[in-house]
């Protein structure tokens, strides 16, 4: 059994995989189990990948290729992946993101070290000018802080690529993305991962680099797109709660994940928004009150998004 498995999707990534693969094989951990989706990719990701695998013999030995018939989007192909994973701890990268030479083997050894089911670390988001790190909180409750919301809906808490995780737990509990749910798939899988998870420890050291370079201008269609998506995301993750007999105590927390993904409906379906916000209300008061700190209630709703945390903030300060 590997110590370690990475699970990386292919998709239209060209033009960065090969830093990817790169940071990949040149990690420090020698154990890795290395499993790559090519989700029907329809450019040349897949031959770059090859190509620079034939650098790296030693891991060409622990590299396995999926390939897919037909795509099915981001989320069946981490299904594949973690069903396909033999590593005694799992943990994703996207193909064109890239991680620090040591990222895996100071991961694992911290969990070991600490006897934990899962390790987390800080993200560095990648612009095109800039690099700013997201760090994550030394004091790591997976439980307590969706409970008490204790952390803004951003990549660094609900990203699966900086958080190692003992593949028991999936197994144990049966865990893999959402099917059909290509948005937020992430939140989706690494809520119900937090869910289980019975210990949890955190490095603050910024291993993984998200890579937000060139990104192209988002128009209106794949924001109301991408707003439906994450309904359908937040739905399932309501279900979850559920089937567990846990909706109440979660149901701030699903309030929560509902103003972060309201931000697109503002812009564009502000009908829509205002019914959403107006079935939030209660909720959004009882959150005001969980928070005796107006400092802390502004952070956690400017951490729902943008232009939507700052109305929250200001509209429910006001008694």
């Amino acid at each position: 059994m590997h110590k370690v498995t990475v699970i990386v999707p292919v998709y239209n990534a060209e033009q960065c995989i090969e830093r990817c693969v790169r940071s990949l094989f040149e990690q420090t951990l020698a154990d890795i189990e290395y499993i790559f989706v090519d989700d029907c990719t329809p450019d040349k990701s897949m031959e770059v990948l090859e190509r620079v695998l034939k650098e790296y013999p030693k891991r060409a030995e622990s590299t396995v290729i999926i390939r897919h018939e037909k795509n099915t989007g981001q989320s069946g192909a981490r299904r594949d992946g973690i069903k396909a994973a033999t590593g005694e701890y799992l943990i994703h990268c996207d193909a064109d993101d890239w991680v620090d030479t040591d990222m895996y083997e100071s991961m694992y050894n911290k969990a070991k070290e600490d006897g934990v089911e899962a390790v987390c670390c800080d993200i560095v988001l990648e612009f095109d000018n800039q690099s700013v790190t997201l760090s994550v909180t030394d004091e790591y409750d997976d439980h307590q802080m969706m409970y008490d919301c204790k952390a803004p809906i951003s990549v660094e808490y609900f990203s699966m690529c900086n958080r190692l995780v003992s593949r028991e737990v999936f197994e144990r509990n049966t865990i893999l993305p959402f099917e059909g749910v290509n948005m937020w798939d992430d939140v989706g899988l690494a809520t119900r991962v937090r869910y289980y998870v019975r210990s949890t420890s955190a490095i603050n050291r910024g291993f993984y680099h998200y890579n937000r370079q060139n990104e192209q201008s988002t128009t209106r269609r794949p924001l109301l797109d991408r707003a439906r998506e994450q309904e359908l995301c937040i739905k399932c993750i309501e279900d979850f709660f559920r089937k567990e007999n846990d909706y109440d105590r979660y149901r701030l927390f699903l309030s929560y994940l509902r103003l972060a993904a309201a931000e697109d409906l503002f812009y564009y379906e502000p009908d829509a928004w205002r019914e959403k916000f107006a079935s939030l209300k209660d909720d959004l008061w009882c959150l005001r009150d969980r928070y005796a700190s107006k400092q802390l209630f502004k952070f956690y709703t400017l951490g729902c998004g943008g232009i939507i945390g700052k109305l929250i903030w200001k509209m429910f300060w006001k008694r």
